[in-house]
């Protein structure tokens, strides 16, 4: 085939399968949905909830940027924090598009533009990518085994042990992203040359993403009280069922911003552990969707729309009176 078909065929099956897990998943919601409504539920969730809620995001927003920002400073060239922020939210906007890599090519263009090191630019944006997902196994693997050893007999010690290991395997990571940012460059295709950054700043940087997704198991389990009041399980279950369920989401590369895939996954993990039941969980999953979809894309849309203005205000000759 040459390139042409090759890539237009690889197209049509990503969006062939993009739709059939969009069928299903709508398939599956509206049986859950009939089922729920059957049994006289009611979508009326506590405002209140959903406003703290959405400020532990809106924070754990604010922080991952702030830690994106870190690297790029430390690699030699300060950025306020307001522009840091745009780049982030915008390049966030990547996320919807199949490929998972648009975000963080879109990270290193605008912080090209925006006056940054193409070397510091595309480095930041990788890394920061690496440290996220490697900070969400560890929160992952650490959250599940405390779920676990509490509700299986004689798992206490094994548990303890695994979350020895996740905690060194921690500490080890500002040693180790070099190695992993190259292999991701070979990876990607990207001739990234990564930047001597200080031990502390990388430590730094994997805290604030381990605090940041602790931040979203919290807003997940005040969003399932604000739909459920009554529901079950304690807050490390929900850590546990929301990292998994998003990393899922993120690493199934051809579906935009996981949609489906996270949400089988969160469905499956809320009933594993006893959280919910199948309907509530579709439920949960559907709202959570929503609610982070609209966190996701509003700041992202509020910086472009800003970034429109000032360059209409710009451009538009001045008309004497």
């Amino acid at each position: 085939m040459t390139p042409a078909i090759r890539r237009g065929f690889v197209r049509s099956l990503q969006v062939a399968i993009v739709a059939y897990v969009l069928w299903r998943a709508g398939a599956e919601l509206t049986a859950q949905w009939n089922a729920f409504r059957a049994r006289g539920g009611t979508l009326a969730p506590d405002w209140p909830p959903v406003l703290l809620a959405t400020l532990l995001v809106l924070s754990t927003y604010a922080l991952l940027a702030h830690a994106w920002r870190a690297l790029v400073s430390a690699a030699g060239t300060p950025l306020p924090f307001a522009e840091a922020a745009r780049i982030w939210s915008v390049s966030n906007l990547g996320r919807y598009v199949p490929g998972k890599v648009w975000s963080i090519a879109a990270m290193g263009v605008l912080a090209r533009r925006a006056g940054l090191a193409p070397v510091a630019a595309t480095a930041a944006a990788l890394l920061g990518t690496l440290v996220n997902i490697a900070a969400g196994f560890a929160v992952l693997l650490a959250a599940g085994l405390g779920v676990g050893s509490a509700a299986v007999p004689g798992a206490a010690r094994p548990a303890r042990i695994i979350g020895v290991l996740a905690a060194i395997g921690l500490l080890l990571l500002p040693w180790l992203l070099p190695g992993l940012v190259r292999l991701a460059a070979r990876l990607l295709r990207r001739d990234v040359a990564f930047p001597d950054l200080p031990r502390r700043t990388l430590a730094w940087v994997v805290v604030a993403n381990v605090v940041a997704w602790i931040g979203y198991g919290l807003a997940f389990r005040v969003l399932a009280l604000a739909f459920f009041p009554g529901s079950a399980g304690n807050w490390l279950g929900y850590l546990a069922v929301f990292t998994g369920s998003y990393l899922a989401g993120y690493l199934a590369l051809i579906v935009p911003g996981g949609l489906g895939v996270r949400e089988g996954a969160m469905v499956a993990g809320l009933v594993a552990l006893g959280l919910t039941g199948s309907a509530e969980a579709w439920v949960l999953a559907f709202a959570s969707r929503l609610w982070l979809t609209v966190l996701e894309l509003v700041p992202g849309l509020v910086f472009l729309a800003r970034d429109a203005s000032l360059r209409a205000s710009v451009s538009s000759p001045d008309v004497p009176s």
